[in-house]
């Protein structure tokens, strides 16, 4: 596992910070964040622990939190994830959006975002 960068530190804690001090529960957060992902993405993409997708192109969310780091994750989601597909719009989501969706992904696999590894990033020394 390798130790995340200043700015992912920055960028967790502050999405934490926001959702503890809303009074944010996981469990909220991760009904928010299945809130978010219906909205914006479950027209064409599975969002449950199980099943396919609607459109069978698109992969099941779960299937793209399983596959990245958790920090491209958490970096694409607040960027706009980018896709070789045309039709796929580039949504950006805020800090707290992305630690709720996030949230919501790791409830349906079983794997707590906070425990998922992290990319080597150059010029980052591995503890």
């Amino acid at each position: 596992m390798t130790e995340p960068s200043g700015r992912q530190v920055v960028f967790v804690c502050m999405a934490l910070a926001t959702l503890g001090a809303l009074g944010a529960s996981a469990a909220d957060a991760s009904k928010s964040g299945k809130s978010i992902l219906e909205a914006k993405c479950g027209r064409c993409h599975g969002l449950e622990a199980t099943g396919a997708s609607p459109l069978p192109q698109a992969p099941p969310l779960r299937d793209v939190y399983l596959k990245y780091p958790i920090d491209q994750l958490e970096e694409g989601f607040a960027e706009g994830m980018g896709s070789k597909h045309r039709d796929m719009p580039q949504i950006q989501f805020s800090p707290e959006q992305v630690a709720a969706i996030l949230a919501y992904l790791g409830s349906i696999t079983g794997l707590d975002p906070a425990t998922r590894s992290r990319a080597v990033i150059p010029g980052e020394t591995p503890p």
